[in-house]
């Protein structure tokens, strides 16, 4: 069916929401004051999802990127997008996925960005080739756009696009890069001797090596493991946990990953981190003079009731901390600082902490994916001292 939609709202996917015949509507790339022609692709008995066709009359915040195929791309579907809106939009996607979901709305939400790393922020990202065509995936799909370049890879990627792009490969392809060096970081599934010629810091998981790494900010980026998508944007995060945080005596960090969030506490705070790589903490070790040990969910829990923390601090994957909630709720420590790139799932699992006595005394969102939908945040919670 092909019909018309005003757009009201985006979404916690970034996708543009109207309604047709009372049934809420989902269209990819559709902004606020749109009117849009669109063809339904997919329906529920609830829901509906539809794909755009044309701008009849576009948003007063609708910009027109220059960047070919940027709508084919499912990375920067936010390009059209212009700030403030867009940032406006992040915090009130955040705000409320805490008043939905958690039940929180008596805290204020702050906001930081910085408006010179709108583009050419991102130093760690993911392609794919088949052979013939190398870039990123389409949005919703495993098709491969070809890309020549990206407006949010910082410069040095976009160089090393331009070189993988030359290899023929088949494949995925991860590449870290430092903005303030010379290192490239490759990392595939794959054994292929010339993309090692080339790209000397490259590796995969056969490799009988140590990863290759480099040093930023004081932190080891170590190939093949988690890194945020931007480590200059990164110190926006790493100062926001620090705030937050305060000096503490002493902090759990759980998916600690390389250290990138406790590796810079002051000499007399000890710190413990736990994660499942091996190589992340190895090099975390290596560099901080915490105690950074490899481990899953059980051993984190027995460490939140066995240790009489000053600060618990977690960093999970986008699915969330839920296993972690009931040992959290009922830890003696002072404070939990949570960082979460996903509002729904950190907000599933502030809803339980704060059945359990825990309020949320700050959160803030950063900006640390600008022209996408994606943002970070961070909450402080406390125990509730009122009841």
């Amino acid at each position: 069916m092909i019909t018309e939609i005003e757009i009201t709202a985006v979404g916690h996917g970034g996708a543009g929401i109207g309604r047709l015949d009372g049934q809420v509507c989902f269209v990819p790339y559709g902004l606020p004051g749109d009117q849009l022609e669109i063809k339904v692709t997919r329906a529920t008995r609830k829901m509906l999802w539809g794909e755009l066709l044309s701008v009849v009359a576009p948003s007063p915040d609708r910009l027109e990127p220059d960047f070919p195929d940027w709508r084919r791309s499912g990375v920067s579907t936010w390009l059209h997008f212009s700030y403030p809106a867009q940032a406006q939009w992040k915090q009130r996607i955040v705000r409320d996925c805490l008043t939905r979901i958690a039940g929180i709305s008596d805290v204020e939400l702050e906001w930081q960005e910085d408006p010179q790393l709108r583009t050419g922020y991102r130093t760690r990202a993911e392609f794919h080739g088949d052979g013939k065509q190398f870039g990123f995936y389409a949005l919703g799909s495993h098709d491969i756009v070809d890309t020549i370049q990206c407006p949010l890879c910082h410069p040095s990627m976009n160089k090393a696009l331009t070189r993988l792009r030359e290899m023929e490969l088949k494949g995925s392809v991860t590449v870290t890069i430092n903005p303030e060096g010379e290192d490239v970081l490759v990392w595939t599934s794959f054994v292929n001797r010339k993309l090692r010629d080339r790209f000397p810091q490259s590796g995969t998981p056969k490799d009988e090596r140590p990863p290759t790494q480099f040093v930023f900010d004081g932190v080891p980026i170590v190939n093949g493991t988690f890194s945020q998508s931007s480590l200059l944007l990164n110190r926006l995060l790493v100062n926001t946990v620090r705030e937050l945080s305060g000096s503490p005596a002493s902090v759990l960090d759980l998916y600690c990953g390389n250290g990138n969030l406790s590796l810079g506490f002051q000499n007399k705070t000890e710190v413990l981190g736990i994660d499942h790589n091996k190589f992340a903490v190895k090099a975390a070790r290596r560099v901080g003079r915490g105690d950074y040990q490899a481990g899953h969910e059980s051993k984190m829990i027995k460490q939140i009731a066995a240790g009489t923390w000053d600060t618990i601090l977690l960093d999970p994957p986008r699915a969330g901390a839920k296993t972690l909630m009931p040992a959290l709720s009922q830890c003696s420590a002072s404070s939990i600082v949570y960082v979460s790139c996903d509002p729904a799932t950190l907000a599933r699992d502030l809803n339980i902490l704060n059945g359990a006595g825990w309020r949320v005394a700050r959160a803030r969102a950063l900006d640390l994916f600008p022209n996408t939908p994606h943002v970070e945040t961070v909450c402080l919670l406390q125990r509730d001292r009122t009841g």
